[in-house]
């Protein structure tokens, strides 16, 4: 893909990890003429980055490419947005690329190869949209991008490495629990595109403004842990705070609570994480499919909705759980 030097490129990328911004900071540190839109799954983000599209490329004075990164889609719904809006930047001489680590459904992986060159990585080649991004766009000999590779990489998989580096995705969940979550995510895509992933002011905020936060809310969490055992396998579910990163918060609990082989952090408004001890033989996105959702075998998100609007409880999540894991261990 090295004819897009030349070319403008819009970055339609992940907003709530490392992985996901830096594949916009790769992007812009390669190609000067780069616009990075930071999003999230579901329909109405999807109609969102199709506006954006639409709206970019109807006033470009060139054409050039749409590259969305780290972003699954789980249903055809989901995806008619940009199928439409892929219509109307082909007319103007766009190309569409979309790079992802996560498991797709095949119907939609077709569906999207219809319309775009859809790069995936398969959990066992254990590749980010980073390194993906690096690989299939000729990056491999810029020493910046490759190091927003490496530490995308480390991050995402939670290598040995992981508690060397700086608490870049602790800051970035912090900023995305704040009114001006947009704006802080943008500077940290726009510090890493010059090579600066952690710097003074962000070590300030950490220590004076997350620290703080931080603790209360580790606590919190571990007080309401209950541990469940479900179809056999012990399960630890418990409310996640906002402002903690979900591996961060699995990670306390494997280590504090050594029996239990699979963490559920739910949020009130139902939105579930499901993350399995190391090396154990659970398929997580096999669980999240269950929940209009989706991810990796070692860690998976989803959603629990009711006909009637409540908050999400542990009693609830279990329920769910009991018929989900029964399904599960039957195939």
């Amino acid at each position: 893909m090295n004819n897009t030097k030349r070319r403008r490129i819009l970055s339609i990328t992940h907003q709530h990890d490392v992985d996901g911004l830096f594949c916009g900071a790769i992007l812009k540190n390669a190609f000067p003429d780069t616009l990075v839109f930071l999003t999230n799954y579901g329909y109405e983000n999807m109609g969102r980055a199709a506006d954006i599209i639409k709206f970019n490329v109807s006033k470009s004075s060139k054409s050039g490419t749409i590259v969305f990164s780290d972003l699954t889609v789980n249903s055809n719904v989901d995806l008619e947005p940009i199928e439409k809006a892929a219509i109307q930047l082909k007319s103007y001489g766009w190309t569409l690329v979309w790079l992802d680590h996560h498991s797709w459904n095949e119907e939609v992986k077709r569906r999207v190869e219809s319309f775009a060159t859809l790069i995936l990585s398969e959990d066992k080649e254990q590749k980010c949209s980073s390194e993906l991004i690096v690989e299939n766009f000729g990056l491999k000999k810029r020493t910046a991008c490759e190091r927003m590779a490496k530490f995308a990489r480390i991050i995402d998989f939670r290598l040995p490495p992981v508690h060397t580096l700086p608490p870049l995705s602790e800051i970035i969940t912090f900023y995305r629990s704040l009114p001006d979550s947009y704006r802080k995510l943008q500077m940290i895509v726009e510090k890493a595109s010059r090579g600066i992933f952690w710097d003074e002011d962000l070590q300030q905020e950490y220590e004076n403004q997350y620290i703080p936060l931080k603790e209360a809310a580790m606590t919190s969490a571990m007080k309401s842990l209950s541990i469940h055992e479900i179809n056999g396998l012990p399960v630890a579910i418990t409310e996640s705070p906002r402002i903690l990163p979900k591996s961060l918060l699995s990670e306390r609990i494997f280590e504090e609570k050594p029996n239990v082989i699979i963490a559920v952090l739910y949020s009130p408004n139902g939105r579930i994480s499901i993350r399995r001890k190391a090396y154990a033989d659970i398929k997580c996105d096999k669980i999240a499919q269950r929940l209009n959702g989706g991810g990796h075998s070692y860690a998976a998100a989803g959603i629990i909705k009711d006909s009637v609007e409540q908050v999400l409880t542990t009693s609830r999540v279990v329920e769910e759980l009991q018929k989900i894991l029964k399904d599960y261990n039957q195939k």
